[in-house]
């Protein structure tokens, strides 16, 4: 068993986990929740030994009764893999790029020499197996980059157990995955536990997974401990303000206010876009059809929104819709003016985008005044582009004096506002959300999502918002896309599409959809 016991950890002197005490026992899940900043991830560093260099640590960490934070990391690094696994969130940047994924699942085996280099090798094989990776689907031999998300996801899993650790520590695992992937992983964690009698600590903000995973669950707020216990109990009768704020912020829906949408503003017909993948040498180029005669309309002030697994276009439509990708067939129209990476600077503006993570599309040497301003390359720099700047941030909620700041001075939730600070500053037509809120938890989600309703009643916004989360696309959207292999499949009315699919791609992605399925719980 692993318990931590009045566990306290400063930075810089000031406490981000204060007096922390949980059990996570041998064939339980603990659910660990709590909005950005409570100190989830920095509970998982200091269980696994990986806090920040200069942080005091007091309280501990023991493992079968035996202290663990005050180890060297000689010692404290055998326990890494072997006692203690861990799978982070971003599986792309737990990965090292430039290996196969069968040898880094070997990896993992021979560094703590449990294995022999080909003994590692095959049991890396059916490592890769056991967490659902075919190798004639995905052989050993691929690289992280020839990977979808939830297959890369599954590559972390398969190293983090490789050794059978008593404790599994999987930190937002579902994040970025769409919502038949994360029914997979999710359903893979289950298995886990209950084959290997492992212990699993599962962080996320997604009271839904926890509500369907764990067996008890804690809620973090500001690094204390507010409340704990069955998960049932907790979720249907909390005690703590904190847990009732966020179970609020769960089926938090946006106020939109009725209003009629205009004239066609972005016309799509018959899209078409295909790659030439090349396997090896020996290998013939195959042709992948990303985008299959796709066709839409979307009119001024409205939310469109496009869901779909991963893989099935979303992102490369995105791409064309803001002229990164030319067709190969097909066109796009905007303002009825045509689309393509050629399109002069006048038109490009026009359509501007929001990405998920906004601190990868951040240069961190650049203050934030800089960073919204960035747009004005496609309109020319106006004599009052500081005003504007100032004027977008207040727009989006924040300070005049917040230009003046740089990016890792502010949340994830203020980063994605500055985002759309600098998205909004040239006055687009049309606003690409790709997966703009999939990284927040829910109480900024929430607010995020009723920024985005108030920007678009007050300018007159055309959202097209692409997401994993069918809650959120129900929430903000108007119409819905469904996509399938390059294809629409399914659309209409969001209400309509919800309450009624007709595809069986439709019914399966709202199927998989998380819920808070306890007792109790309705209308939460």
């Amino acid at each position: 068993m692993i318990a931590l016991d009045h566990l306290t950890v400063r930075l810089g002197g000031q406490p981000v986990l204060q007096d922390l005490s949980l059990r996570l026992e041998p064939g339980r899940v603990t659910g660990l929740v709590g909005e950005s900043g409570s100190g989830k991830s920095m509970t998982a560093l200091a269980i696994m030994g990986l806090l920040p260099a200069g942080a005091q640590v007091t309280g501990g960490v023991a493992l079968d009764g035996a202290e663990i934070t005050t180890l060297p990391e000689c010692r404290m690094a055998r326990l890494r893999g072997r006692e203690i696994g861990m799978v982070f969130q971003e599986p792309m940047t737990a990965l090292d790029p430039l290996m196969t994924i069968g040898a880094q699942v070997a990896e993992t085996l021979r560094i703590h020499r449990a294995a022999s280099r080909a003994e590692a090798r095959a049991r890396a094989a059916a490592l890769l197996i056991r967490v659902g990776l075919d190798p004639d689907r995905v052989p050993p031999e691929r690289y992280p980059h020839e990977l979808s998300g939830g297959q890369r996801q599954r590559v972390c899993i398969a190293m983090a157990i490789a050794l059978r650790p008593r404790l599994l520590i999987a930190d937002e695992p579902t994040t970025a995955l769409d919502v038949t992937t994360q029914a997979h992983v999710l359903a893979l964690l289950r298995r886990l536990v209950a084959e290997e009698g492992m212990a699993l600590l599962l962080i996320t903000h997604d009271l839904a997974v926890v509500s369907q995973m764990a067996d008890t669950v804690a809620v973090l707020h500001r690094g204390r401990l507010v409340e704990q216990g069955p998960t049932a109990q907790v979720l249907t009768r909390p005690v703590h303000a904190h847990t009732r704020s966020l179970l609020a912020a769960t089926g938090h829906r946006p106020v939109r206010a009725a209003r009629s949408t205009g004239a066609p503003l972005l016309r799509v017909e018959g899209a078409c876009k295909d790659y030439v993948t090349r396997r090896g040498i020996l290998t013939a180029p195959r042709r992948v059809r990303a985008l299959n005669d796709v066709s839409f309309t979307l009119r001024r002030g409205e939310s469109l929104g496009l869901v779909g697994e991963s893989g099935c276009g979303k992102s490369t439509l995105a791409r064309a819709v803001l002229g990164l990708e030319p067709l190969d067939a097909g066109r796009i129209l905007l303002a009825d003016a045509p689309v393509s990476p050629s399109m002069p600077a006048a038109q490009r503006r026009r359509a501007q985008a929001v990405f998920q993570d906004p601190q990868g599309s951040f240069d961190p040497r650049q203050r934030v005044a800089r960073l919204v301003a960035e747009p004005f390359h496609l309109t020319g720099r106006p004599a009052d582009a500081a005003a504007q700047v100032v004027d977008a941030l207040r727009a989006v909620g924040l300070m005049a004096e917040d230009a003046s700041r740089y990016p890792h001075q502010f949340s994830g939730g203020q980063r994605q506002r500055i985002a759309l600070a600098r998205a909004l500053v040239i006055h687009p037509d049309l606003v690409v959300l790709d997966e703009a809120v999939s990284a927040l938890d829910v109480s900024v989600r929430g607010r995020v999502l009723d920024l985005l309703a108030r920007l678009q009643a007050d300018r007159g916004l055309s959202y097209l918002f692409i997401s994993h989360d069918m809650d959120v696309v129900r929430a903000i959207t108007d119409r819905v896309l469904v996509m399938e292999a390059g294809r629409i499949v399914e659309e209409g009315p969001t209400a309509q599409v919800y309450a009624a699919p007709r595809h069986p791609r439709t019914r399966a992605l709202l199927d998989a959809v998380p819920r808070l399925t306890l007792a109790g719980a309705s209308g939460v």
